[in-house]
């Protein structure tokens, strides 16, 4: 082997270029951020919940360079919250919040904030726009990346249709204005106007065929181009291709809602009622029913699956799967399972993931498991 492609040998130090490269990752992991790099205003991007589930941040982040800051909803339907901020050698300070080294984190145009669910910011840039003029332009009209077609109807409701799965779920829509900029804010669902925000578009040009906005488009933050696809009619209707939860962030696993010993006992009783026995020698296991409930009652979103005696997958026969399915779209009623917003003086009910478990012995349901 040549002793120059060898970088290290007992009693030896390190060539010169593997010094250069210890040197600079030791000034990775002891690298603190100036003032200067972390002043000015960000835009939210999103909060991680899990390594595939983000949710959009709504919001801005302004670093003052006299050590105050603001951090608001980039429409400015609330006041901002306003305190003061720090570096103070490898760690930073937001009002009385100490971040360790590593908390505070900027990669290029990014800034990351806190390791569990970490909110990421990008880096503000004005780009001046007439608000009169972009909503002229963007009302009544449907406009379509290469993934997204977004159609904008003049009473302030949206329509978003994911171009490739085809799924299209129904919002509200207004441009908000920030410093001089403008953005393209979608929230709510087809029951409620406001909060559950979707991601932030900042409008970068608008022209009668095409505009262009940075924001996320599901895989990183880019600048996307929307043509115009064509003008909206009176013929036209603002509705979900299907089941929509009311939250636009919604995750089964956060809102997993488990049956006490009552409502299993109603739900054998409903069971009981309207389930038809099939005899169907081998039709034996467990049989699980998982959906979403949302904040109007309506069920959708079902994924069925089966456990033989092993607890071995197993596919049960339509006869038995599509029953099941029905009983809990029709008959179940889940008032008793609904949850609201912590903190509300109203109690507002929200989206809930149910999730039934029936035992099964020759397609005859012989009990209800928790």
């Amino acid at each position: 082997m040549n002793s120059e492609k060898l970088s290290w040998t007992v009693g030896k130090r390190p060539s010169g270029w593997w010094v250069s490269v210890l040197i600079f990752l030791f000034s990775l992991l002891t690298f603190h951020y100036t003032k200067a790099q972390l002043t000015g205003t960000w835009i939210g991007v999103h909060s991680e919940w899990d390594s595939d589930f983000v949710c959009p941040l709504p919001a801005y982040l302004r670093l003052n360079a006299d050590s105050t800051y603001q951090l608001g909803l980039v429409e400015g339907t609330t006041p901002p919250i306003r305190s003061t901020w720090a570096v103070q050698g490898n760690r930073v300070r937001l009002d009385t919040i100490h971040y360790a080294p590593g908390l505070v984190q900027v990669e290029g145009n990014l800034l990351r904030i806190g390791t569990f669910y970490p909110m990421v910011f990008r880096r503000f840039q004005t780009i001046p726009l007439d608000s009169i003029a972009v909503y002229q332009q963007l009302s009544g009209r449907v406009w379509q990346s290469d993934s997204l077609t977004i159609a904008l109807f003049a009473d302030g409701r949206v329509s978003l249709e994911n171009r490739t799965a085809k799924n299209r779920t129904v919002h509200f829509w207004r441009v908000a204005r920030l410093d001089a900029s403008l953005f393209l804010v979608i929230r709510g669902s087809p029951h409620e106007r406001d909060g559950n925000y979707k991601p932030l578009w900042q409008l970068t040009s608008v022209s009668p065929t095409a505009i262009q906005a940075i924001g996320w488009n599901g895989r990183n933050v880019s600048t996307e181009t929307f043509r115009l696809g064509r003008s909206l009619t009176s013929a036209d209707s603002c509705r979900s291709s299907g089941f929509q939860p009311c939250d636009n962030c919604f995750s089964w696993q956060w809102y997993y809602t488990q049956l006490n010993a009552e409502r299993q006992q109603y739900v054998k009783e409903v069971m009981q009622k309207h389930y038809h026995p099939i005899d169907l020698p081998g039709q034996s296991g467990l049989l699980r029913a998982r959906f979403v409930v949302n904040c109007q009652g309506e069920r959708g979103l079902f994924d069925i699956a089966g456990f033989d005696t092993d607890y071995c997958p197993f596919v049960f026969d339509k006869c038995i799967t599509e029953q099941v399915q029905d009983i809990c779209r029709r008959h179940v009623d889940f008032e008793g399972l609904s949850y609201y917003v912590s903190g509300q003086t109203e109690r507002r009910p929200e989206d809930k993931g149910v999730s039934l478990t029936f035992r099964l012995k020759d397609g005859c349901i012989t009990d209800v498991l928790p």
